[in-house]
């Protein structure tokens, strides 16, 4: 039986350079000098971007604290309509329905327009009985704000809703009463908290710095003023 002949395909060897010692240092000495200094570039933009982060947050915190001081500093002394048997002579101090101390400031008006300090038990009802206080709910009408241990403290004392006489113009001796806090160290620090007038009784200016507790360094400032709508002595 005859075999049948098979075609030889000649394969072809190529043979491949071999690297060198020296070009294979060369390239894991670029590479490491390449990675390095992908992380040098990245570390440095994710700490910048941080610092911004932070900054932005300040500056947010910032302004909106101010503009809450402003919505109701501007309403200071304010009274309504009806001031039959008014109650509001009965917590002011020198004809003042203010303290300001610097880094504490407080005072009182009528949020609702009922014509008295707090609120009437009844539409009917009087602010006052001769020299004792007859309204609810007086808090909500008296507002204090200073900085105490990098935090800023609100008034929120109903101590006084039956004040009788010469007690009732305690309330605006409370700066140095225990107030609740309205910030909070474990998100930033209140470096600063100031009012001061541009013009008495009409123009207040407050100042305002907040400090990252990230990083101290960053730090953020405002300065705003307020008009007085109505007044400080009315």
């Amino acid at each position: 039986m005859l075999a049948r002949k098979i075609n030889e395909v000649p394969v072809k060897i190529s043979h491949l350079k071999a690297f060198s010692l020296v070009e294979i240092l060369i390239s894991l000495g670029l590479g490491s000098i390449l990675l390095l200094s992908f992380t040098y570039f990245y570390s440095n933009y994710y700490v910048t971007w941080q610092k911004q982060k932070e900054q932005f947050f300040l500056q947010k915190e910032a302004h909106q604290l101010v503009h809450y001081l402003q919505q109701h500093i501007q309403h200071l002394g304010y009274q309504g309509n009806n001031k039959e048997e008014s109650n509001f002579e009965l917590f002011e101090k020198d004809n003042q329905r203010f303290v300001l101390n610097n880094q504490c400031l407080i005072f009182f008006y009528d949020l609702n327009g009922d014509g008295c300090l707090g609120k009437r038990a009844t539409k009917k009802s009087l602010c006052r009985n001769g020299k004792l206080n007859n309204t609810k709910d007086l808090a909500k009408e008296v507002f204090g704000f200073k900085l105490e241990e990098k935090e800023i403290h609100f008034y929120a004392d109903n101590r006084f809703e039956n004040c009788l006489g010469e007690k009732c113009k305690a309330l605006l001796d409370s700066c140095e009463n225990k107030w609740t806090k309205f910030t909070s160290k474990e998100e930033y620090l209140v470096d600063k908290l100031q009012f001061n007038w541009k013009k008495q009784n009409e123009l207040m200016q407050i100042e305002l710095m907040l400090s990252s507790i990230k990083d101290h360094k960053i730090s953020y400032s405002l300065i705003a003023n307020v008009y007085l709508l109505n007044g400080a002595s009315q």
